[in-house]
Parts: C-alpha cells; structure tokens; sequence
C-alpha cells in the first residue's frame, strides 16, 4: 500500500508534495476530489480540508506545511544540518507571508477580486515580492539551503509558477518582468531533472506554465 494525497484536480497546495515524493520515488496515489465529490468526504478528514496525506494504515496528516515537510524529509530533501533546515524554512515562511495576503480575496466576486489583488500587488504584495527578489539574488545560481535542492526551492517555485499559470484571476502572467531574479530562479528549477521529469509526465492545464521558461 502508498500513501494517498487526497487534494482537487489542481497543483495548488499539494504540489509540493507532490513533488518531494516523485523525486524521492516514494509511491503515492492522488485521490482528486471536485466541488461535487468533496462534501461527501469532507467529514472523514481531521479538520473538513485539504490537502490531507494519507499513510497506509488509514491515519492522516492535514496542513500543507506539515505534509511538505513529512514529504520533504521522507525524500531527502528536508536539510539534515539544522542551519539549513531554518534558511529552508525562513524562505518558506517568508513565501507564506505573500501568499497568505491572497486569503480574503478568494471569496469575493470576480471584480472584486481582481482589484483587490491588483491594490494587493501594487502595495503589500508587491514589498514582499521585492523580499524575495532580494533573498533569491543573495543566492545566485544556487539553492535556498546548502549545496541541494530541498523542498523550499519546490514551495517557490510552485508558488511562482501558479501566479503565472492563469488560475489566479488578477494575476498578469507576465508578474516576474520586474523581478528577473525571481524569474530566473523559477526557470532554474523547472530545469532540475526530478522537476523536469514530473512535468513531462504531468504538463495539463495550468501545469502547462510549471515548465522553464514558461
């Protein structure tokens, strides 16, 4: 038996795990759910959402953050050395502090939401952007932690490549022209053969825009 990822039929936040496990070659299944099917299963997960891991004897892990980490550690790519393990998570908590601003605009009509993710890109979102910017420049043709690649260089370059792949209305597909760094960094790993590999594999829909130089 695998372990199952029970998440909708997007990248969204089970991506990352997604990834830490196909590049560790660690089975896993994806059980996808849409807006219909959730309900029904909705009451069986810890706390009603997902994306929740679910391991071979029925027990099951919720929080992204959580499953990331489980994922990236059960693949080698959590840093083992402790100093880097906390530059791994500084970029992930830095990266939550972006996209946690998207929170209240998800609910709100589509109008709505557009100008409020453009009033969100033009101040607060657009100061953490420049953020990361900095902290990706300050690691040239490097990793976010150490010598390897590990699950903080995947959460950004998710990220990145969900704000360019056409599922967030508001967002333009062209957000990086301003931020090369950034831009790069997600080309950059796009190219990593594990990376590489997956969306070879899995190149629909929004992914389309997870391949380098997209």
């Amino acid at each position: 038996m695998s372990l199952k990822i029970h998440y909708f039929p997007v990248p969204g936040r089970a991506e990352v795990a997604r990834l830490c496990l196909s590049i560790g070659n660690i089975p896993y299944e994806d059980v996808i759910y849409t807006g219909a099917t959730f309900g029904e299963a909705k009451p069986k997960f810890p706390f009603g959402q997902v994306p929740v891991l679910e391991f071979p004897d029925g027990k099951m892990l919720a929080q992204s953050g959580a499953i990331d980490r489980y994922t990236a550690k059960l693949a080698g790519l959590y840093p083992e050395d402790p100093i880097q393990a906390a530059f791994a998570d500084q970029a992930v908590f830095l990266l939550n502090d972006f996209t946690d601003l998207f929170s209240s605009s998800y609910s709100l009509p589509l109008e709505e939401k557009i100008k409020a993710r453009q009033d969100m890109l033009a101040g607060k979102g657009g100061e953490k952007l420049k953020l990361l910017e900095k902290l990706v420049a300050s690691i040239g043709d490097k990793y976010l932690a150490g010598a390897k690649l590990s699950y903080a260089d995947l959460a950004l370059f998710v990220s990145f490549s969900t704000m360019i792949c056409g599922q967030l209305d508001g967002i333009p597909k062209d957000l990086f022209k301003n931020y090369p760094a950034l831009k790069a960094f997600r080309s950059r790993i796009a190219t990593e053969p594990g990376v590489k590999a997956f969306y070879d594999k899995n190149s629909e829909g929004f992914r389309a825009a997870f391949k380098p130089d997209a």
